[in-house]
């Protein structure tokens, strides 16, 4: 579940390339987990899959940047006891490897990878 002890790297050589759109979300995501989460993860399960990064916001120009999440490891796993909830989520399609805490110096940020 956890990225590199540092993914600043990772931060500079992929984010800033992407934009919010069909297969790309950014949430904030300060003070818990959002309520929009499981309309995206669902839409992305249902279709060609998608990426949900929490703890990003964008900018009035698309770009991306890093707000954080408090107590990553704690949220990740708030994340995984509603996936596994049936009441929330019809279909579990990640596997452990699909949410990762990733620790940038801007803040920590949850990548969660939802295939096809």
């Amino acid at each position: 579940m956890d990225g590199s002890e540092h993914d600043d790297a990772w931060w500079s050589r992929e984010v800033p390339r992407m934009r919010e759109g069909n297969r790309l979300e950014a949430k904030r995501a300060k003070g818990g987990l959002p309520h929009s989460l499981w309309e995206t993860y669902s839409s992305f399960a249902n279709t060609e899959g998608g990426l949900i990064l929490l703890g990003v916001s964008e900018h009035e120009d698309h770009s991306l940047y890093i707000t954080g999440v408090d107590d990553a490891r704690n949220m990740a796993q708030d994340f995984w006891n509603m996936v596994h909830d049936s009441s929330k989520v019809s279909a579990v399609v990640l596997s452990d490897n699909d949410v990762v805490i990733r620790h940038t110096s801007q803040g920590d940020v949850i990548s969660i990878d939802i295939p096809r």
